[in-house]
């Protein structure tokens, strides 16, 4: 679809982060919308929900949301270094996932999170 594209959600947390975590997740076919026949990136959209899914994931864990970076891409080797922010069982596993879900649809994508967390 296109080359990596960076997105950043901040809070209004204060200091130096707490903790970190990443995250893996498909890129719906919403973000992107056809102009003059090529796609085009709704990075409002896509920075909207990247910022709920962030959220969530920390609220899910008893964190608060200090600041995250979300990578729109297709490459093998940025999902494998961005997905292992340490190396975990889970995040292997949301590596691994990800990478079969590229190969198995090379037109697709996935958005790479690496979350870290506020002081509470």
């Amino acid at each position: 679809m296109s080359d990596s594209v960076k997105l950043n959600i901040r809070t209004h947390a204060e200091g130096e982060p707490a903790g970190f975590d990443s995250a893996i997740t498909s890129v719906p076919g919403r973000w992107y919308v056809t102009v003059n026949g090529k796609p085009a990136f709704l990075a409002q959209l896509a920075g909207r929900d990247l910022r709920r899914i962030s959220e969530k994931l920390a609220a899910d864990i008893n964190e608060k949301l200090h600041s995250a970076e979300w990578t729109i891409t297709s490459d093998p080797a940025e999902v494998r270094t961005l997905g292992l922010m340490h190396d975990c069982a889970a995040c292997r596993a949301g590596v691994d996932q990800a990478l079969t879900l590229l190969r198995e649809h090379p037109d697709r994508e996935v958005a790479v999170g690496q979350l870290w967390w506020a002081r509470q």
